[in-house]
């Protein structure tokens, strides 16, 4: 029968429904000839047709029908393999197969699921068949009962698994990987086998090009259900893109060129593409599968890896899952998880980064480079300046998450992002400014806002400008937020006035409406921003936009100025009439301030004068106003009237400055401050100088010369400063320096080589100095009179003793006067006093000035208060970003180093020790003020006054100059007793060291001065002996410099010279062991030096702490990196906690140095309790950490090429053993002797206070070390090994935790002859019996605590107070061991028992005494009883208490023997007994 006629029979008698007749007509066709048509009809059209009929032709009931069914199936399945199918015509052969599989046998069955997996194997990527037929196949193997195959007998279940595992284990063609993963998705794995499957795919998708990438990770995605499986590829993809594309990215941006001939296998092009649809898919498969919560859980073994989740394609991952990417507008920023958890994995960076540069033993053990997050983000902002938006949400609202928290280096970072951002994505800036506005006057607490406003404002001022909405609703809420606030939020607006009048003229409105405000902070405000609009105002930004009658030509209502001189100024041939008319306008509105309070003046002067000296041309319009308010204060006559010469009136009223409103002079009020318009005067008449038109200022320049001449011949007339004192007096006085000061001021500004205006200062400088004397003299007068005019007042109730200025309530009206001085007046005063040539002076007049010591003094106390002002600003100053400010601070630093500091030993030998004290206070200021406001630009800071920066220049360094001044400062004072008996001696060596301190941590641990920085302050520290106290701090910076540049032990040897110093429990080390001499180490400054090496050991544990936390993570990510990474990630991991426990050795090596040492009771102790908490907290968390990681048979060579064996070996039995010696120490040195002399005066209830706080720390050492203990015991039993871990731990002992001290209880009884019945805790019901299982290792807990009843106290004076029995006072350098207690010698009547058997013993004999208390009973336990019986015993044990308390002190290590007592209920509490007890 021919191929067609089959064909079309066939489609007849299917399509008709003739079932019989079909089946009938397959089996008298010979198979051949069906294998043949089936052949021919596959690649046509018809081929799905005729193979559907053909299985509907196969009678599955009829055993030759399978057979014949199965023979063109295998021909069918050969054919698929060897032709060239399109996907749909091979996914209709397929399915339409699958419908028949049910009716398989189980051995054909198995057949097809072979012929799968050698098609697999083959690697056709056109024929892939399989992929649809062989999860069917195994689906129906699954559910067969036990059959025979191949000989065996299985279940469908294991020859499933079998199956699965051979496909895993398969080598995979690379051009399948695809058709292989969309076959695993249908495949129902389980966890592990997917898992296994995914680390598969892991290793083999590093060989794919790009293009083939996304198809891939779809199905990977798919496959994946929880969030631990999708971990597994997006590290595979993040390989995959760092190795192909950013690696490249990261190395041309940090060169300076880029490789243009290089061929990379794949274009950028390719790879951002398909980076871009990957997280396309990775959004779309886990948006409802997976919430942030569970990525959140999975994601956190990665909290401390920001090199794992900080590269831009992770970073990207991670937040395209984000809801706020996925919904911006609806979802809500303060319910994502994830964002809180990148914001915390950017921090652990910022902190990696810091921390690697103070330790060498970090930088080591970190294994790589820290994660440049600006690179990052710079990628991740050029990848979204092409429009591809993928995580554009999620990332802005990722650095506002930064923006809002707590860390400066957290809102760096988001202020650089977002300044970059918008210049390159301006279309986002709008939104992104309103939000940050809005956070602004929500949390007006935080600083961060305003300043990310301003500086955006400053970079993309016109993308700013565009918000008016914005500004205008900030404007709204200037007017009744507080004016600081409100400042803090103007510095954003104003870089917005050049460009935009319309926000000029909005602000200006605002400003108006504040200065008409009843509130001093409001008009502070107004005037502080009117003074911002000045500075930046010229005549292209001044056109006034507005026809209001408050904007503009107003200045006849406003201003106060004439017709003419508006209509000359306002005229249009005028070229600055935009600037004039707009200035006075301004200024119109300033000068109603002159008439208001004393802060509104001040203020006033004090902004005025910094825009007149950034904006020059405002000068002629300001002293318009201020001249005739200048005059106001001196009378004398017109300058027609009168000469120039002495005898000419001239007097300063002062009532115009102060007044007072009462009788007593006790409601002072301050009207203005002479002195500081004196100086802002003399700065505009500076200025006015260099271009003199405008104005006329020859009156204003009369009357300074007046005050000159009047002042320096001592003809100016001053108020009354004699006696008798009062308050206004004192506030004249205060007035009158300042006043001296501001003409100074005048004298310095208007100073030439022609005139002799510097040789006029010595004098009144003089008269400054008189005036201060008078002000000491008038304070201790008008302190007396004020005690007495209180004491009247309180005889009176009517009248008041309440001393006020301006309403404000003070303490006293002679404080320390405040100096009125500025940076650049200071500047100008040094060079005048410190160098030989200056341009403004010749040099013949200005020896006087400097050889005055005096004044030289008083000029660097001066300077070195104003620097460090400047950092106590506000914070709306801004400055930080201030380059005025920044270059006045370098001026001066520059001239104190080269003019003090460079020469610092000729000055004090030469000249003057405490002008050479001050001027190293003033050195160290200007470094702590630039290191604290300037932190950035320190490093430029230091280049402007050391001049070894200069290439070629072979000066020192600024580093060894201030070293080799503190050796030759130590050569001549450091054995002499005046380096700390002399105030200025002793602040030299402690401000040099404090600037030593500063540069150098702002050396780079990889330059040379580093290590030789170190290497002196080794020999500094080696070879002089420190006799002040305060010099300790040279042990902070030796113990910095040393973690920052060497590895090894060295707090060991430290510990034990500490031990050397102050005694140790322990003799059994010889002190010849002492390797390390610090001769700086001494009894004066062991104290200060034991606190410091708490610091540093502190700062280590929490290293190692971090890096255990650290390996927690690394092993979590060797478990889901692929098979070929692992070995190498287990190779770090295993490196890690090599140096781990290398680092705890030398760490555990130091505190049983320190536990061996008698440290003084008190903030010593408590450190040293603190540090072995920690310790063991730490050891506990490592243990923890092997439990975690090590699993395997082999677990105990690892642990011990890890060294953690070698670790317990070493402190495992001696630390605990020092520590229960040590509390033992603290429990018998809590009441010493001396204390012990004067019972009946003292307080018992502070006794027992003191005793409470000795102790407090103690169950908490215990504590960890029980739980350190627990831990090993744990890990010992999971390894299994012949030689235990537990072998290495110390037995510990179960303590009572309850203050039961001899000596206490000894005072408390005592006191019972003062009338008041004191009960105190029954001390014998312990159980002494220990039977404790080897392995437990005293982790015994006990199950049933009795409690006790408070102890009643009495009450002692005041007077006595109690020694400790090692203090950093005592005289005694040598501290006394472990020490018993001598009882105090008291009369035979009144001497108690300590002996709790010979009290009990007593009992029968008080029998009547118990009765007579049997009423008391019920309200109160019978240990108030025995309290009371044992006290009738002391009598009978006076002696046996001498004997006990002289014994000798290592009786207190002694246990007591076992008291048998006959009780139905043992007590858990068994623990050391005390020595005193037999």
């Amino acid at each position: 029968m021919a191929r067609d006629s089959i064909l079309t029979w066939m489609r007849n008698l299917g399509e008709k429904g003739r079932q019989d007749e079909l089946e009938l007509l397959i089996q008298n066709t010979p198979i051949e000839q069906l294998q043949t048509t089936l052949k021919t009809t596959l690649t046509r059209s018809e081929g799905i047709t005729f193979w559907n009929y053909l299985l509907l032709g196969f009678n599955p009931d009829r055993e030759d029908a399978v057979l014949k069914r199965f023979e063109c199936v295998r021909s069918f399945m050969d054919h698929l393999s060897s032709m060239e199918l399109s996907y749909k015509q091979t996914f209709d052969l397929i399915t339409r197969l699958s419908q028949d599989l049910v009716t398989f046998p189980t051995d054909q069955l198995a057949w097809i699921v072979e012929h799968c997996m050698d098609g697999m194997r083959q690697g056709d990527p056109k024929c892939v068949g399989w992929k649809d037929l062989l999860p069917s196949a195994l689906l129906l193997m699954l559910s067969r009962p036990r059959f025979l195959l191949n000989g065996i007998f299985m279940e469908g279940t294991e020859f499933r698994d079998s199956t699965v595992r051979s496909i895993a284990t398969m080598q995979w063609p690379s051009t399948i990987l695809t058709p292989i993963a969309d076959m695993f998705k249908s495949i129902n794995l389980s966890s592990g086998e997917i898992l296994t499957v995914l680390n598969k795919f892991s290793g083999a998708v590093q060989e794919l090009s790009p293009m083939e990438l996304p198809a891939l990770c779809f199905q990977l995605f798919s496959m994946c259900s929880t969030a631990s499986q999708l971990i597994i590829p997006l590290l595979a993809l993040d390989k995959y893109f760092h190795r192909n594309f950013y690696k490249r990215l990261f190395s041309d941006m940090c060169s300076n060129s880029t490789n243009l001939d290089s061929i990379d296998s794949y274009s950028d092009k390719e790879l951002r593409e398909a980076e871009e649809t990957i997280l396309h898919h990775l959004n779309y498969c886990t948006m409802y599968k997976l919430t942030e919560k569970h990525l959140a859980i999975m994601l956190r073994n990665f909290l401390h890896m920001p090199d794992v989740i900080l590269t831009p394609f992770m970073l990207s991952a991670i937040i395209s899952m984000t809801s706020i990417n996925r919904d911006p507008e609806s979802a809500r920023i303060s319910h994502s998880i994830l964002l809180p958890f990148l914001r915390n994995v950017i921090k652990n960076n910022e902190e990696e980064r810091t921390l690697a540069d103070y330790s060498v033993w970090y930088r080591d053990t970190l294994q790589r480079k820290q994660v440049d997050l600006q690179q990052v983000f710079a990628v991740l902002i050029d990848q979204n300046k092409d429009g591809k938006d993928v995580i554009t949400p999620g990332l802005v609202h990722l650095v506002f998450y930064l923006l809002k928290s707590q860390t400066p280096k957290m809102h760096t970072l988001a202020i650089t992002f977002l300044t970059k951002f918008i210049r390159k994505r301006f279309i986002f800036g709008q939104g992104i400014i309103k939000l940050i506005s809005e956070w602004m006057i929500v949390y007006q607490d935080q600083n961060q806002f305003s300043e990310c406003l301003t500086l955006l404002s400053v970079a993309d001022t016109y993308t700013v400008s565009e918000c008016i909405k914005t500004i205008q609703t900030v404007m709204d809420h200037m007017q009744w937020l507080s004016g600081e606030q409100s400042m803090s939020m103007m510095n954003f607006i104003l870089p917005l006035l050049k460009i935009s009048n319309r926000v000029r003229d909005a602000l200006i409105d605002v400003l108006c409406k504040a200065m008409s405000s009843s509130g001093i902070q409001k008009r502070r405000m107004a005037i502080y921003g009117f003074c911002m609009i000045l500075k930046q105002l010229n005549n292209s930004n001044a056109v006034r936009q507005s026809s209001s009658a408050t904007s503009f030509c107003t200045q006849h209502s406003i201003s106060g100025y004439s017709i003419m001189t508006q209509n000359t100024l306002g005229s249009r041939s005028n070229p600055q009439r935009n600037f004039d008319m707009l200035t006075l306008e301004i200024i119109g509105m300033l000068r109603n301030c002159l008439q208001q309070q004393f802060e509104i003046r001040c203020t006033l002067y004090e902004n005025l004068q910094r825009a007149v000296e950034l904006n020059a041309k405002l000068v002629p319009h300001v002293l318009q106003v201020i001249d005739w308010h200048f005059r106001s204060f001196f009378e004398t006559p017109s300058a027609e009237e009168a000469g120039d010469d002495l005898d000419t009136v001239f007097r300063i009223r002062y009532d115009q400055l102060v007044s007072s409103s009462d009788d007593q002079h006790m409601e002072i009020q301050l009207k203005d401050n002479l002195g500081r318009l004196i100086q802002f005067v003399a700065n505009c008449l500076s200025i006015f100088e260099r271009a003199p038109s405008g104005y006329d200022t020859r009156e204003m320049n009369r009357l300074l010369s007046f005050c000159v001449d009047r002042m320096v011949a001592n003809r100016l007339p001053l108020e009354d400063i004699s006696p008798p004192a009062t308050h206004i007096k004192c506030a004249l006085v205060l007035q009158q320096l300042n006043i001296i000061e501001g003409i100074i001021s005048h004298l310095l500004l208007s100073s030439k080589p022609q005139n002799d205006a510097v040789s006029q200062i010595l004098p009144l400088f003089n008269q400054h100095c008189k005036l201060l004397e008078s002000l000491k003299s008038l304070a201790d007068a008008s302190k007396k009179a004020h005690k007495q005019f209180k004491q009247t007042a309180k005889n009176n109730s009517t009248s008041a003793c309440n001393l006020t200025m301006n309403g404000v309530p003070v303490k006293t009206m002679c404080s320390q006067p405040e100096n009125i001085w500025d940076l650049a007046i200071l500047d100008k005063l040094l060079h005048l006093l410190l160098d030989d040539v200056v341009a403004f002076a010749a040099s013949q007049k200005t020896g006087l000035l400097r050889s005055n010591e005096p004044l030289v003094r008083y000029v660097l106390s001066v300077t070195s208060k104003r620097v460090e002002t400047i950092r106590q600003e506000p914070d709306y100053k801004q400055l930080a970003y201030s380059k005025r400010t920044f270059k006045q601070l370098t001026d001066i630093t520059k001239i104190i180093y080269e003019r003090c500091i460079n020469r610092l030993p000729e000055f004090w030998k030469d000249f003057d020790m405490q002008s050479a004290a001050l001027s190293t206070q003033c050195f160290s200021e200007c470094l702590r003020t630039a290191h604290e406001i300037y932190p950035k630009k320190f490093q430029d800071f230091v280049k402007t006054f050391d001049m070894a920066s200069i290439k070629g220049n072979r000066n020192k360094e600024a580093i060894y100059i201030v070293q080799d001044v503190l050796d030759e400062f130590m050569t001549d004072y450091g054995s002499d007793e005046s380096i700390y008996k002399d105030d200025f001696i002793a602040k030299v060596p402690i401000c040099l060291l404090e600037s030593l301190e500063i540069l150098l941590d702002h050396i780079d641990y990889g330059e040379r001065a580093a290590t030789e920085s170190f290497t002196w302050l080794l020999n500094f520290c080696s070879k002089n002996e420190i006799l002040n106290s305060e010099m300790g701090l040279v042990h902070r910076i030796l113990f910095i410099q040393r973690q920052k540049t060497h590895l090894g032990p060295f707090f060991e040897g430290v510990a034990r010279q500490l031990g050397f110093i102050l005694g140790v429990q322990n003799e059994a080390t010889p002190m010849d062991s002492v390797e390390l001499r610090l001769k700086s180490i001494s009894t004066v400054t062991a104290e200060s030096c034991l606190q410091h090496l708490y610091t540093a050991v502190q700062k280590q544990l929490a290293d190692v702490d971090y890096f255990v936390t650290k390996a927690n993570n690394l092993n979590y990510k060797c478990q889901v990196v692929p098979e070929i990474d692992q070995i190498y990630w287990r190779g770090n991991l295993d490196a890690m906690d090599r140096s781990i426990c290398t680092q705890i050795i030398h760490i555990s090596r130091t505190l049983l140095a320190l536990t061996n040492v008698c440290i003084p009771l008190g903030s010593s102790m408590d450190g040293l309790m603190k540090l072995l908490i920690q310790h063991f907290t730490c050891m506990k968390n490592l243990t923890r950490h092997y439990i975690a990681s090590y699993t395997s048979d082999t677990s105990i060579e690892h642990i011990r090429s890890t060294k953690f064996e070698l670790l317990l070996r070493d402190v495992g039995k001696q630390l605990p053993a020092n520590i229960y010696e040590l509390i033992t120490y603290i429990e018998a040195n809590t009441l010493d002797e001396e204390a012990q002399q004067h019972l009946k005066k003292r307080k018992v209830e502070a006794e027992r206070a003191k005793v409470l706080r000795e102790t407090r720390l103690i169950p908490k050492v215990i504590m960890v070390i029980e739980d350190f203990n627990k831990h090993i015991i744990l890990l010992s039993k999971k390894t299994k090994s012949q030689n235990r871990l537990t072998d290495y731990l110390h037995l510990g002992t179960m303590r009572d935790f309850d203050i039961k001290s001899t000596d206490l209880r000894a005072a408390i009884e005592r006191s019972i002859s003062d009338g008041r019945n004191i009960s105190i805790e029954d001390s014998n019901a312990e159980d002494p019996d220990q039977d404790e299982d080897e392995d437990a290792q005293s982790t015994t807990y006990p199950g049933e605590i009795e409690e006790e009843d408070a102890e009643p106290v009495v009450e002692e004076k005041k007077g006595q107070r109690r020694r400790r029995a090692l203090s950093s006072e005592a005289e005694d350098s040598q501290p006394k061991r472990k020490r018993g207690r001598k009882a105090a010698e008291k009369p035979p009547a009144k001497t108690l028992c300590n002996d709790p058997e010979e009290s009990d013993e007593g009992q029968p004999e008080t029998t009547s005494k118990t009765q007579r208390t049997k009423n008391d009973s019920k309200a109160q336990p019978k240990k108030r009883a025995r309290a009371s019986n044992e006290s009738k015993t002391a009598k009978k044990s006076n002696v046996q208490v001498d004997q006990q308390s002289t014994k000798p002190t290592k009786e207190l290590r002694k246990p007591e023997e076992p008291v048998v007592k006959e009780k139905t209920q043992p007590s858990r509490r068994v623990g050391l007994q005390r020595s005193s007890k037999k």
